[in-house]
Parts: structure tokens; C-alpha cells; sequence
């Protein structure tokens, strides 16, 4: 079995459009967050909000992924061919526009998203936090 892990991170606030929309600000003042549908091989996998990672197990082969808001709102579709055992990672969030949005996870975003950064790696003498 392959593994494909979706990660939506929490958004950060940046001037757009959906910000200085009328409808855009009220749903960032009273914290409306639209849930996105995973269409995983064009068939709804589930549910991604804020802050959240899904994870699917999928066979080895050829597989396409894509975000959905609502029925006409929809990111590019991502097309990957996975191996026996192998794991890809994506992170999906939203454009200016509120449309939503899918890459494949860069080394930085793995280290935002499990909390480290990998710009200076430990040194051998430095102490390990305990688990």
C-alpha cells in the first residue's frame, strides 16, 4: 500500500482581495472556514479544514488528487504515479480569490508543518528534548 498525506495549514493573514471584500472580511471576523472536499481519482475521498492533515491508503499506480469548494470551485489537478510502500505529501490551502489551491509539499513546508526547521540541523554536542 502507498500513502498519499494532505495537510491544510492554518491560513495566514495577508492583504487580498478576499480581505478587503466585504464578504471575505466578515467571514474572516466571525471565523467562517469552508471545509474543502478531497477528489481523490475524481471520486470524494473527504474533508479538509484548517489546521487539519487526511491521510489516505491508496494501492501503488497511477492517481490523481484535487481540492473542491462548493461544486465550481476547484484546484488544478496534481497526477502522480506512487510505488509499493511509497508516501507523497500535498498542501492545499486557498488563493486571494477563494479558490482553492494544491501543491506537492516542499522540504520547508514538511519542517512548518511538523514543528522544526531544517535551515540549521542539530549539532553533536546539542541536548535531545526527551519524547
Amino acid at each position: 500500500m502507498s500513502v498519499i498525506r494532505v495537510s491544510r495549514p492554518k491560513p495566514d493573514w495577508s492583504v487580498s482581495l478576499a480581505t478587503v471584500l466585504p464578504i471575505g472580511l466578515l467571514a474572516r471576523v466571525f471565523g467562517l472556514h469552508w471545509n474543502f472536499t478531497v477528489l481523490l481519482d475524481d471520486h470524494p475521498a473527504g474533508k479538509i479544514g484548517n489546521e487539519q492533515v487526511r491521510v489516505f491508503t491508496v494501492d501503488p499506480g497511477e492517481h490523481s488528487l484535487r481540492m473542491r469548494l462548493v461544486y465550481l470551485r476547484r484546484s488544478k489537478e496534481m497526477r502522480m504515479s506512487l510505488k509499493e510502500g511509497e508516501e507523497r505529501e500535498f498542501v492545499c490551502g486557498a488563493n486571494g480569490f477563494g479558490w482553492p489551491t494544491l501543491r506537492e509539499a516542499s522540504p520547508e513546508d514538511l519542517a512548518e508543518l511538523r514543528g522544526s526547521s531544517i535551515s540549521e540541523p542539530p549539532k553533536p554536542g546539542d541536548p535531545v528534548p526527551p519524547n
